[in-house]
Order: structure tokens, then C-alpha cells, then sequence
């Protein structure tokens, strides 16, 4: 291996086993024999190993390597059949820039089996800087099955899903469905977009390689994606995944239908309710259902809201109803907004929106302050140019 191409191995092992063996450090804190190195300190030499890891992980995360080197030296000295010392020694090293030093302590390291988390971060970035996407995905594999929810398990996947052949090795582990594919479907809040839609076209692709995954384990990445504005990506996994979704075009429920009922679909309204709000889905003569609403409040409140996926245009949006009470407005990787300007009624004849380019669009309804009641169904979204 070309000496820089080498030294690019070297740094991107040190940045990700540093990563970790940070957040490693942040989550132990609730063992006191492993987060104080006070109550170490009071430890008897003869039963120190622990101690001295705990004042390595201590340094690592301090960006102290001598120390981390002493402390991790230590525990190996004290306990040398325990990886956790030996790959401490390894990220210490790393740390310090001692490359060839490194790599033996975690080649080391590796003998003692598959559990240590520092030392599969260190071959898996290793393996993805030779491209042996195979062995970084057995690697991945290897720590997602121990942990599950691992805090940066988007930044360990996301090398894998950035290449056709990473892409592939991920998806022949994601197709034996280890036990961490249930997470992966349960995106965090705090996902990055671009790691978002990259574990969207992955689910599609797992589907489309024969692993569908039902409709009720890929409920929640639906959620997810619509609670984004993602309508585009939701519809694409759940048409994957789930053999009795139907194709949904415009507007999801616009009689109301399924939000009456006991298991609404994933699509269609979410209501936004609120102390001034009162909000009732009572059956009509046909035995169908409508809205009716009541507000307490002197502003416009948000009532209802759907991630819609619309090409640009002009559109009118209209329904059956009280007038004057209800508007719409549209929000792009945002909540809608407060309505203004607002051009027609949407209850009486139609309100008119303008929709831009968005990959992530919300349409939103409106309840305007009044008195008594308002009613609101049977809505149409049609495009007039």
C-alpha cells in the first residue's frame, strides 16, 4: 500500500476509534469504578487494571496521549488477557501517531475475539480504506449485533452505503435480519437528511432484493419520513415493504375516513391539538364521517396537517364546509405557516395554492377564531396549471 495512502488508513482509523472511545467513555460514567478516577486511585496496585483503563479512556477523551499511554501500558501490564486493555494501548497509540505501534496492539487485540468495540472500529476503518467492503460490513455486523442502538451507528454505515460494493456487502447482513435491523428501521430524530435518504433507498433496495419487511416493521420509518415531509421516500419504502399498500396519489383521506377510525393509515392527516381545541369526527347520514371543530383561540390555529408530494404549480384545494373559517397554507422542510394572502375560500369554491419545487412539503389546514362550531369534508386537491 502506497505510505500515504497507508497514512490515510492510520488517520481515519485514529479520528473513528477516538470518535468512540469518546462516546464509550460518556455512556460509562454511571459505573463509579469506571468514571472516578478518584475512587481508582484507592484502588490496590494488585487490582488496578481496571483503574488504569478507566485512566485511559479518562485521557483519550482529554486528548492526553501520554497519559492515555501510561495508563493503558499499565493495564495491560496488570490484566494483559483483557482486550479492553490491549486495544486501549492500540487507541493511545493512535492517538500519539505511533501507526506500526498501533496495529500490532490491535492486531493483538483481535485474538481475544469479536466483542471489543475499539478494536472492530479500527479494522472496520481499516477495511474501508483498502476496500474490503466484505470484511468492513462483517466488522459493522459484528458491533451492531452487541449494540444495537450504537449512538453513531449512522456514521459507521454510512461508508458502507456510499459505494455500490459497501452498498451490497450491507444489504447481504441486512437480509439475514440481525437483530439491529429493527433499529435501523426507527430512525432518530436527530438523523442528518443525507442519512435519511440514503437509509431510504437501502430499505428499498432490501426489498427489492426479496427481504420485504412487512407493514408493521416499517411503520415507524413511515412515520418518520412523513413527520420530515418526506412524503416521496415514505410512500417508496411502504409500497416496498408492505404487500397490501395501495398507491396513493394527491391527497391521503380527504373524507376523514381513516382518522376516525382505529388504525389510520400513515398517510393522511395528523391532528394538531391544543388546549383551545375541540375537535369531533361524528358519523353524517350515509354513515360516513366529517369534522367538526370548535376554537377558544384569537388567532388562527393549525388543525390538520399532511406531507403531500405535489409537482410545482398552481392548485386548488376545496372541500365541503363552513366558510370563512378554514384556509390552507404549505410549508417546505418546515411546518406550514400561517396563512396570507390568501386567494378564495377553501369551504366555498375552492382556495387557490401556489407550489414551488420542495422535496419536502407539508400542507397544513387552518382554523380561523369564530364562533360555534366548524364543519369541513369531502376535500379536493386538483391542479389548474
Amino acid at each position: 500500500m502506497p505510505r500515504r495512502r497507508l497514512l490515510a488508513v492510520r488517520l481515519a482509523a485514529s479520528a473513528g476509534i477516538l470518535g468512540f472511545a469518546a462516546l464509550a467513555f460518556a455512556s460509562g460514567m454511571d459505573r463509579l469504578s469506571s468514571s472516578s478516577p478518584g475512587v481508582a486511585r484507592l484502588v490496590p496496585d494488585s487490582v488496578r487494571a481496571q483503574a488504569y483503563r478507566t485512566e485511559a479512556r479518562l485521557a483519550l477523551a482529554m486528548l492526553e496521549p501520554e497519559k492515555a499511554l501510561t495508563a493503558a501500558r499499565a493495564a495491560v501490564a496488570a490484566d494483559p488477557v483483557i482486550p479492553d486493555s490491549t486495544a486501549l494501548l492500540g487507541t493511545a497509540l493512535l492517538l500519539s501517531q505511533r501507526f506500526d505501534a498501533a496495529e500490532q496492539a490491535f492486531r493483538v487485540a483481535a485474538r481475544f475475539g469479536w466483542r471489543e468495540p475499539m478494536t472492530q472500529r479500527y479494522w472496520f476503518q481499516a477495511a474501508i480504506q483498502a476496500g474490503d467492503f466484505e470484511s468492513a460490513a462483517d466488522r459493522a455486523d459484528a458491533m451492531l449485533r452487541a449494540q444495537p442502538r450504537m449512538p453513531d451507528a449512522e456514521r459507521l454505515l454510512t461508508p458502507l452505503a456510499s459505494s455500490r460494493e459497501g452498498r451490497a456487502a450491507l444489504l447481504k447482513r441486512m437480509a439475514r435480519r440481525p437483530q439491529w435491523l429493527a433499529s435501523y428501521v426507527r430512525p432518530a430524530a436527530n438523523l442528518s437528511e443525507e442519512g435519511f435518504d440514503q437509509r431510504s433507498g437501502i430499505l428499498i433496495a432490501l426489498a427489492q432484493g426479496g427481504t420485504r419487511l412487512g407493514c408493521a416493521e416499517t411503520r415507524s420509518f413511515v412515520d418518520s419520513a412523513l413527520q420530515r415531509g418526506a412524503r416521496e421516500q415514505a410512500e417508496q419504502v411502504w409500497a416496498a415493504h408492505c404487500p397490501t399498500a395501495q398507491p396513493i396519489f394527491g391527497l391521503a383521506d380527504a373524507g376523514f375516513e381513516e382518522l376516525a377510525g382505529s388504525s389510520p393509515s400513515p398517510f393522511g392527516w395528523t391532528i394538531r391539538r391544543s388546549g383551545d381545541l375541540s375537535v369531533r369526527m361524528p358519523e353524517d347520514a350515509k354513515g360516513g364521517h366529517f369534522l367538526r371543530l370548535r376554537s377558544t383561540a384569537s388567532v388562527s390555529r393549525l388543525v390538520l396537517q399532511q406531507a403531500v408530494s405535489l409537482s410545482p404549480g398552481r392548485y386548488s384545494l376545496s372541500g365541503r364546509g363552513t366558510t370563512g373559517r378554514f384556509a390552507a397554507s404549505l410549508g417546505c422542510d418546515r411546518s406550514p405557516e400561517v396563512p396570507s394572502g390568501v386567494r378564495g375560500d377553501l369551504a366555498s369554491g375552492g382556495q387557490e395554492l401556489r407550489i414551488d419545487a420542495c422535496g419536502r412539503l407539508t400542507l397544513g389546514i387552518w382554523l380561523r377564531p369564530g364562533p360555534g362550531e366548524a364543519e369541513l369534508d369531502d376535500l379536493r386537491l386538483e391542479r389548474i396549471d
